[in-house]
């Protein structure tokens, strides 16, 4: 499964998930379990009938106390302890599960209320780490992050690599976003520095600026840190599209495209400019530059009459 298909599935999913809870002000625990972590499961390519795979009421101690459900790897052993919690419990409360992966030697622990999805990394020898928390309305914009999580897998120890290595990625690119304007400035001071001197004019700095916003949204994706994993595009493979490419997807509201040549490939221009750039890859496009971007989104906007995001 790619990521791209598993954002669809977890579309669907919330979509699903949303309608049934629509009118449950105050679900069970049971109606969770079979509401929401069954159908998550499922998206996620996971049998929950079949005990092989998922484990209901996995047993933890001879004294009768059992986690909600236990996933298990190809040999029968339990490789995420999966609790379920009632609202208003946060779906961030991992003590339990926690304790109980690490009773049964499961490198995972999973918490949800319904509304939020916790996973956290448990170790023998370090610290339990958490590897993301997202509303139930996340999911499908991150679906990178959950690949490890699916049923092609097994919770195999490569799904467990590819889960640890996609929440350092996502750490280290909120990091720099927060920090974008040090890091921006540094790397401009950098090269403005290999400048012979006196060559800099008012030209050379703005060529020196526009070089670096290209390198710093398309040369980092080069790099071992952000590099894709198994499943994904590199980004030298992403297909190079412009606002030709896209026409007005006759099924859905206005501000949405379709790809001429493969309908099932989709735009909702609706979307933030970040939204939008991160649809195009996920789907496997990329424009020309970084910079084109801005010009493919304004475009495509102009042509469904939506005003420019904010």
């Amino acid at each position: 499964m790619e990521a791209g298909d598993l954002s669809r599935r977890l579309g669907d999913f919330y979509l699903v998930a949303t309608e049934v809870l629509r009118d449950v002000t105050e679900p069970t625990e049971q109606q969770i379990k079979h509401w929401i972590v069954n159908p998550f499961l499922v998206t996620l390519g996971w049998d929950p009938d079949d005990k092989k795979q998922v484990f209901l009421d996995y047993p933890i101690k001879a004294d009768g106390s059992h986690a909600d459900y236990a996933l298990l790897d190809q040999g029968g052993k339990p490789r995420v302890i999966l609790d379920v919690k009632r609202p208003p419990n946060p779906g961030t409360d991992s003590e339990k599960a926690i304790k109980n992966a690490k009773s049964v030697v499961a490198p995972l622990a999973l918490v949800t209320n319904g509304q939020e999805f916790s996973l956290w990394y448990v170790s023998e020898s370090e610290q339990p780490t958490p590897l993301f928390v997202f509303a139930l309305k996340e999911l499908a914009d991150n679906a990178e992050a959950l690949l490890g999580l699916t049923a092609d897998f097994r919770v195999s120890d490569s799904g467990i690599a590819l889960l640890r290595k996609s929440a350092i990625r996502s750490a280290v690119l909120q990091m720099l976003e927060e920090n974008s304007e040090k890091t921006f400035d540094a790397l401009v001071g950098w090269v403005q520095a290999q400048v012979a001197p006196g060559a800099l004019d008012d030209s050379t700095d703005e060529a020196i600026r526009e070089a670096t916003i290209v390198w710093l949204n398309e040369e980092h994706l080069s790099m071992a840190m952000f590099a894709p994993g198994p499943h994904e595009k590199k980004y030298a493979d992403l297909r190079v599209t412009t606002a030709k490419d896209w026409e007005p997807f006759p099924r859905g509201p206005s501000g949405t495209f379709q790809y001429k040549f493969d309908s099932s490939k989709t735009l909702d221009l609706r979307q933030s400019p970040k939204e939008v750039k991160e649809t195009l890859r996920r789907q496997g496009f990329k424009t020309a530059t970084a910079t084109a971007f801005g010009g493919f989104y304004y475009q495509l906007r102009q042509r469904a009459g939506l005003k420019m995001a904010s």
